[in-house]
């Protein structure tokens, strides 16, 4: 008996979905039609959402920035010797990753601070 049940309910919900006295044409029309809208809808609120986050990063920006606190020229420009070699010894090992060589065939002849 319920098995018999469970299909007539299955039988009403189909009719209930199907649209009586139309046209196959009528029905695919408004499928399109839903279908369409429903995109449509999704988009602009995707854009929306995208809208609203830049308005928010934009804020979050605005106050993370400050004036920084200006540093002396001469205490920026110096770098202790023993820094040098270390400085100077890591930008040859990058150049050497990045050549494909080993350090030893790498010879820097000028390292100067760029401005």
């Amino acid at each position: 008996m319920l098995l018999a049940e469970e299909i007539a309910a299955s039988e009403a919900a189909k009719s209930a979905l199907s649209f009586e006295g139309g046209s196959a044409a009528s029905s695919t029309l408004i499928t399109f039609l839903l279908g369409l809208g429903i995109v449509f809808i999704g988009l602009i609120v995707l854009i929306l959402i995208i809208k609203v986050m830049g308005f928010v990063m934009r804020r979050a920006q605005a106050k993370k920035l400050q004036p920084a606190p200006e540093s002396s020229p001469a205490a920026s420009e110096t770098v202790p010797e023993g820094d040098r070699g270390e400085i100077i010894a890591a930008v040859s090992a990058a150049i050497a990753t990045v050549l494909g060589e080993s350090v030893s065939g790498i010879r820097i002849v000028s390292f100067k601070k760029a401005e």
